[in-house]
C-alpha cells in the first residue's frame, strides 16, 4: 500500500513536464491501483494490484494485472480520455481480448450508451465494441474488491505534485489505520483464545476443587479471554502505530532496523508476526511445516535484532544510529543462522531441498561411478591396443627402410615411408621415382 502511494508522487513528479491531459492517464492508472489495494486492504482480501509500468512494462498491452499470490487472475486495460467517444474508441482494440476494460467513472454511462449505439448500427467495429461492452467495468474491480473509480477530473488534478503528495499521505493514513486495526484484532483474537484456553484449564480445576461455582468459573474465564483480546489488540496494534509513524519521519528500512532494536515493540512486532503465521494456518492458507518455518524465523530474527541493536548504540554511542545499525546487522545473522538450520524449530524449508537435492546427487553419482570406471577400462584397452599396433606398424617401416638401404632400393625406401607417414594420417605425393619422373615432364606444381 505504502509503495502504491510513493509511486503516484513519482509519477506525477515524472510526467510534470508533459501536457497535463496527456500525463493524466498515468496517474489514473495508479489512483485506481491504489485505491483498489486498499480496499483489499480493509476487506482482509489476498488481491493485489499493480500497474504494469510499475512493473518495467511500459509498452506491455496490459496497464493493471490483479494477483492472487503469484497467480494472475485478471488483466486489465485502462484508457482515459478527455470525452466518453475517445475512451470508447481507445478501448475498443482487438489485441485487447479478453481483458477487463476501464476508462473513468464519469464517463462510465455515457459509454454504455456510445457502445450500444454502433453495436446496434452495425459498424465495421461491432465486434470490437461487443468485447469492450463486454468487459467493461466502471471501477477496477475483482470478486467483492473494487477501487470505487476515479474521474476524469480527479486524475488530472493528480498531475499536480502537490495534490499527488496529498492523496498519497490521506491514503497512507487510512491504510496505517486500518493495518494497525486488523492487525490487532488477529492479535486480540490469537491472545482471547490463549488466554481464555489457559483459563479454562484452572477454572475448570478450581470448580472441581468446589472453590468456585458456576458462576464464578463462567465469569472468570470470560474476562481472561477479554484480557488477552485487549492486551493482544492494544500492543499490536500500538506496535503497527508506532512503526508507521517512524516510517513516515524516519523511510521504511530506518523504521524497521529501529523496530528491531527496541524490546516492547520487537517483541509485539514478533507477536503480529506469529499470530499472521498462525491465523493463516488455522486458515488452511499454509501447512505446519510453513508454520514452524515463519514462526523460527520471526522469532530468531526478533531476537538477533534486538540484542545486535543494544550492542551497536554501546558501540556507537549515537541516538537511533547505532541502535539501527545493529538492528540491522543481527536480522542479516538471524535470518542466516535460520536458513542455515543452525539455530531453528527444527530444519528450514531450505536446509531440507538442499539436503534431498545433496541426497539425489550422490544417489546419481554412486550409479555412475560404476559406467564411468568400465568406460575408463574400456578406454584405456583402446588406447593401449592403438599404439601396441602403432608401434608394430613403425618397427616394420623402420625395418623396411633399413632393409632399403641395404639392397639400394630406393621404392622400398620410399614404400617405408609412405608407411610412416599413413600413420599420421598423411599420404606421400609420389610412391616410385617412376612416378617423380613422370611428374617431373609435367607443368604441374608440388603439393607442399
Amino acid at each position: 500500500m505504502f509503495n502504491d502511494s510513493e509511486e503516484l508522487v513519482k509519477l506525477a513528479k515524472k510526467w510534470k513536464n508533459v501536457a497535463p491531459d496527456k500525463a493524466q492517464g498515468h496517474l489514473f492508472e495508479q489512483m485506481e491501483v491504489l485505491n483498489f489495494n486498499y480496499d483489499a486492504l480493509k476487506k482482509d482480501s489476498d488481491l493485489f494490484a499493480r500497474t504494469t509500468a510499475s512493473m518495467g512494462l511500459p509498452t506491455d498491452p496490459v496497464d493493471i494485472i490483479i494477483t492472487r499470490g503469484k497467480k494472475t487472475v485478471r488483466e486489465v486495460q485502462a484508457k482515459s480520455c478527455n470525452s466518453a467517444a475517445r475512451s470508447v474508441f481507445a478501448l475498443s482494440q482487438e489485441k485487447y481480448d479478453e481483458m477487463a476494460r476501464l476508462a473513468p467513472a464519469d464517463q462510465h454511462e455515457m459509454i454504455e450508451k456510445l457502445l450500444d449505439q454502433r453495436i446496434k448500427a452495425g459498424t465495421l467495429k461491432a465486434s470490437d465494441y461487443e468485447k469492450t461492452r463486454e468487459h467493461l467495468q466502471k471501477s477496477l474491480s475483482h470478486e467483492n474488491v473494487s477501487s470505487s473509480g476515479t474521474n476524469y477530473e480527479q486524475s488530472l488534478a493528480a498531475t499536480d505534485t502537490k495534490i499527488a503528495e496529498k492523496i498519497s499521505d490521506q491514503v497512507k493514513l487510512k491504510s496505517a489505520l486500518t493495518d494497525m486495526h486488523k492487525s490487532g484484532k488477529q492479535a486480540g483474537q490469537l491472545g482471547a483464545i490463549i488466554s481464555g484456553s489457559s483459563s479454562v484449564i484452572t477454572s475448570s480445576y478450581d470448580f472441581y476443587k468446589g472453590t468456585k461455582s458456576i458462576g464464578e468459573t463462567l465469569s472468570s474465564i470470560t474476562i481472561d479471554a477479554a484480557k488477552g483480546y485487549a492486551t493482544g489488540y492494544t500492543v499490536t496494534a500500538m506496535s503497527k502505530g508506532i512503526t508507521h509513524g517512524t516510517s513516515h519521519f524516519l523511510g521504511q528500512s530506518a523504521s524497521k532496523a529501529l523496530t528491531r532494536s527496541n524490546a516492547p515493540i520487537a517483541i509485539a512486532a514478533g507477536v503480529v508476526a506469529a499470530s499472521k503465521s498462525i491465523a493463516s494456518f488455522i486458515k488452511g492458507d499454509i501447512d505446519e511445516e510453513k508454520l514452524l518455518d515463519e514462526i523460527s524465523h520471526t522469532a530468531i530474527t526478533s531476537t538477533a535484532s534486538f540484542y545486535y541493536g543494544a550492542l551497536g548504540q554501546v558501540a556507537i554511542p549515537i541516538p537511533v544510529v547505532g541502535a539501527m545499525v545493529g538492528a540491522s546487522i543481527g536480522y542479516f545473522v538471524g535470518n542466516m543462522l535460520h536458513q542455515s538450520s543452525l539455530i531453528a524449530l527444527g530444519e528450514s524449508k531450505i536446509v531440507k531441498e538442499a539436503k534431498h537435492r545433496r541426497l539425489a546427487i550422490e544417489e546419481m553419482c554412486l550409479s555412475l561411478i560404476p559406467q564411468i570406471r568400465n568406460q575408463r577400462i574400456a578406454f584405456e584397452a583402446q588406447l593401449t591396443k592403438h599404439f601396441n599396433e602403432r608401434d608394430t606398424e613403425f618397427r616394420i617401416a623402420f625395418m623396411q627402410l633399413d632393409s632399403s638401404l641395404e639392397d639400394w632400393s630406393p621404392n622400398g625406401f620410399v614404400s617405408g615411408l609412405e608407411k610412416i607417414n599413413l600413420q599420421f594420417g598423411k599420404t606421400l605425393q609420389f610412391k616410385t621415382f617412376e612416378e617423380f619422373d613422370d611428374f617431373m615432364q609435367t607443368n604441374e606444381a608440388f603439393e607442399f
